[in-house]
């Protein structure tokens, strides 16, 4: 499932070839805004709900993977 996911947050971030190593904190665009579309796509796509907090303290995209598998 996190290679669906993987897709998926690669689609909300724009950003092509994306990897679960890759660090947050080297994306161009990583604000409230996509915290909120993530929210969003786990309540839809995964049925969880994740804490927006969590999300703006994660380092990696693994970590954003592991909130929402």
């Amino acid at each position: 499932m996190s290679k669906k996911i993987l897709s998926d947050l690669g689609k909300i971030l724009e950003k092509k070839n994306l990897k679960e190593s890759d660090k947050i904190s080297t994306l161009k665009v990583y604000d409230s805004i996509i915290i909120l579309q993530i929210i969003n796509l786990a309540k839809i796509n995964y049925k969880k709900e994740v804490d927006g907090l969590k999300l703006a303290e994660a380092k990696t995209i693994a970590d954003i993977i592991k909130l929402l598998d």
